[in-house]
């Protein structure tokens, strides 16, 4: 496939194609033993962008990229690539022209050497002016190459650049990859890009489908590929894929008097273990619906990826669908191999579920001892006190009554009890889930059941977190100790590697902290867990260590989350790095973020981040010009809110009184101090509550009088009195600009 395409242009070439050229299309397939399922979608958007950019910076810019997948391939298509680079014309700096020239005009070894350096004659050098001087250059033209000379280190460059959670050596050991590759198609339209990865080379060979169509085929060009990898019972394109699935499952369902309860999830899963997906049904003995439904659906989509029916009232049925990678040949054949392994699942499951009801929970929770939560960080059973003396300070902080407190202890103690059952011990994902049947059936409170399923919420930064207040308090604790005491101990996530998902479980604290505000602050929490290490595992960490890195590791999830709520890069930057009334909650952090997104097309917005940055600007440049006042990460937002209304007014008040008002000569550096002044008790009450719209709104009339000031005055006058309390006064704008952000670190277009 071809494409036609009228004229191009490019900065520093003089033409990138003729008036009319044919542009080629380009595909790259990277075949591959079956990729992890839950890498595959990650893998592609990065070899997608990988691509996209190497071949801009190769010049040679694709009309479009597109990329599709199955777990055996990675295939690129890049419609309208250029034939060939464009010439490129470079210029290179060389020395001054007193240096590169005697007196007589004569080129000096200076000019020579240059010259030589760069490929040219030395009579060639050109003069280039600029206002450091006169400087001799180079002007040379780099010669395109034919794209298919270009396009083989694109492709190598960008598989090489992938991340997969887990990186795997085979043959030699020389490349890291998730799976072993066995074979690479790639072509300009009819010729093959010379490519080679971990020690294959590319071709015009592709494969189909590993069993429906084993045998390679060759493809003569790349308007043919699609084509020749459907016949081969591939479908490549994912989403279609996955709909095929869902539509299958569905009219299966549909016959059975059924429906499916979707787990994305788990769709999702299936869709990247299949190539040619047919979906098939299948049933169990009913008997085993007498098991919790938890048990049964975790059994069936967590060990054999099968999706459970119900009927009309959401009961579970005896029932199942799942999906093949093949067509429907021996069908009845994989219908009786998925009932009798999903049979014996649920024989096992009921063994377990009898034999750890006859013990209470509680009982079960005395065998946490033999558990080892982390080696330096002892047992189980030290979590759970551990657990215990942060839920009892918690409670005592929040001001919870008696009762709420003797549920709080209680969930605390029976949280990680199931860890210690046979049920878990066979089907780990049940954690928490048949802690809470335990819970239950040994006569617990049912809040307390309740919290001891959802404290593992969220699992995963796309989860929800727990329903309950004592489940998210239950579900923070039992993260501030996990964290705190891998940090303790010097364990960190370093780059891809984070063994112990010490990530997600800060992106899960901010998570849940960003949707409860009455929730203790983090650096409170923190402290309170290394108290309980001292107490339970007779631990001392090195606090100041301890929060440093803690809040370096907060800060990149905050940043995470915030993003993940569509907040502009610089943005959340200016709301993490305001002024001192920036002491507070996640909660709030998250309400000033998502203000500034809000108010970022507002018509005033613009002329307050100018004259807000002007301000700071200024102040940047003196001697005491930074603002120590101004915090971030573990200093910022994991401070209370206590902190924040008490310390509003005074640290704003403060700022004024740093102004000698004997020393403001001009009339237009007195209204501005009267202006801040008259605005200072709103400011401080708008940032003290959170209404940041309010606080925009504050500060929008605070402008004139600062452009006033700026036309009349001048700031660094000879005289240091009248100097320093005109810097002074700077220092109180700008602390009430702080207030709401840090306006110099938002990016104007």
């Amino acid at each position: 496939m071809t494409r036609v395409v009228l004229g191009g242009y490019h900065l520093a070439t003089t033409r990138i194609w003729s008036t009319v050229d044919i542009m080629p299309d380009l595909v790259f397939e990277l075949g591959t033993e079956e990729l992890p399922a839950n890498a595959c979608e990650s893998a592609l958007e990065q070899l997608r962008a990988a691509v996209e950019a190497k071949l801009m910076a190769a010049r040679l810019p694709a009309v479009s990229v597109q990329v599709f997948g199955t777990p055996r391939r990675m295939i690129v298509l890049a419609t309208g690539v250029p034939p060939r680079q464009p010439d490129l014309a470079k210029e290179a700096k060389g020395p001054s022209r007193s240096a590169a020239y005697d007196a007589n005009g004569n080129p000096t070894g200076a000019a020579i050497g240059f010259a030589k350096k760069q490929g040219i004659a030395v009579e060639s050098l050109g003069i280039l002016i600029s206002q450091q001087g006169e400087y001799v250059v180079a002007r040379v033209v780099e010669q395109g190459k034919p794209s298919i000379e270009v396009l083989g280190a694109v492709l190598e460059e960008a598989v090489e650049s992938l991340n997969f959670p887990k990186m795997m050596r085979w043959g030699d050991g020389a490349v890291r990859f998730a799976r072993p590759v066995r074979w690479i198609l790639a072509l300009l339209d009819s010729a093959v890009v010379p490519v080679e990865i971990a020690g294959i080379k590319s071709g015009r060979k592709s494969r189909g489908h590993r069993f429906l169509s084993p045998d390679e085929f060759e493809v003569s060009n790349t308007s043919e590929f699609l084509g020749k990898l459907r016949a081969a019972y591939v479908i490549y394109d994912p989403q279609e894929r996955l709909e095929s699935i869902r539509s299958q499952a569905n009219r299966l369902a549909a016959s059975l008097k059924g429906s499916i309860p979707w787990d994305e999830d788990l769709l999702n899963e299936n869709n990247w273990l299949v190539e040619w997906p047919t979906a098939l049904a299948g049933s169990f003995d009913a008997a085993y619906l007498e098991l919790p439904r938890p048990v049964l659906t975790t059994a069936m989509k967590k060990h054999q990826r099968f999706f459970p029916l119900e009927d009309k009232q959401g009961n579970l049925l005896p029932k199942f669908i799942a999906v093949r990678s093949g067509g429907d040949r021996a069908i009845d054949v994989v219908r009786e191999g998925n009932e009798r392994v999903l049979s014996a699942r649920f024989n096992d499951a009921r063994f377990f579920y009898q034999q750890d009801r006859e013990t209470p929970l509680a009982i079960i929770g005395e065998k946490l001892g033999r558990i080892l939560f982390q080696e330096k960080l002892g047992t189980l059973a030290e979590k759970r006190w551990r657990l215990e003396l942060l839920v009892r300070a918690a409670v005592e902080s929040l001001g919870w009554n008696a009762d709420e407190k003797e549920k709080a202890a209680r969930a605390a103690t029976l949280c990680k009890a199931d860890l210690a059952s046979h049920m878990v011990a066979e089907i780990p994902a049940l954690q928490g889930i048949v802690g809470r049947e335990y819970a239950l059936s040994s006569g617990e409170d049912p809040e307390v059941a309740d919290a001891i399923a959802e404290h593992y919420k969220p699992k995963s930064a796309g989860d929800s977190i727990a329903e309950t207040r004592l489940g998210k308090l239950l579900a923070l604790v039992d993260r501030l100790d996990t964290l705190v005491g891998y940090v303790g101990i010097g364990i960190l996530p370093s780059g891809s590697s984070d063994p112990f998902g010490l990530r997600r479980a800060a992106h899960g604290a901010i998570q849940i902290l960003a949707d409860v505000p009455e929730m203790p602050p983090l650096h409170e929490l923190q402290l309170h867990a290394a108290q309980a290490y001292r107490e339970a595992n007779n631990l001392e960490f090195n606090v100041d260590d301890m929060s440093k890195n803690l809040g370096g590791l907060f800060d990149q999830r905050m940043e995470a989350f915030l993003q993940d709520r569509g907040i502009r890069y610089d943005l959340i930057d200016a709301a993490l790095s305001g002024g001192a009334t920036s002491l507070m909650p996640v909660h709030a952090v998250v309400r000033r973020a998502e203000a500034l997104r809000d108010l970022a097309g507002d018509p005033e917005f613009v002329p307050l981040v100018t004259v807000a940055g002007r301000v700071a600007n200024i102040l940047r440049g003196t001697d005491r010009g930074t603002d120590h006042t101004a915090v971030r990460g573990s200093d910022g937002y994991l401070g209370s809110e206590t902190v924040v209304v008490e310390s509003a007014l005074r640290v704003l008040e403060s700022k004024s009184r740093n102004v000698e008002q004997s020393l403001l000569d001009e009339p237009s550096e007195r209204r501005l101090y009267a202006e801040a002044n008259r605005r200072l008790p709103e400011i401080a009450g708008r940032a003290a509550e959170y209404d940041f719209q309010g606080l925009y709104r504050a500060l929008i009339p605070l402008r004139p009088a600062v452009d006033k000031f700026f036309d009349d005055v001048l700031v660094m006058v000879e005289d240091p009195a009248v100097r320093d309390n005109r810097l002074a006064l700077l220092r109180f704008v700008d602390a009430l600009y702080k207030a709401l952000a840090d306006f110099t670190k938002v990016v104007m277009a």
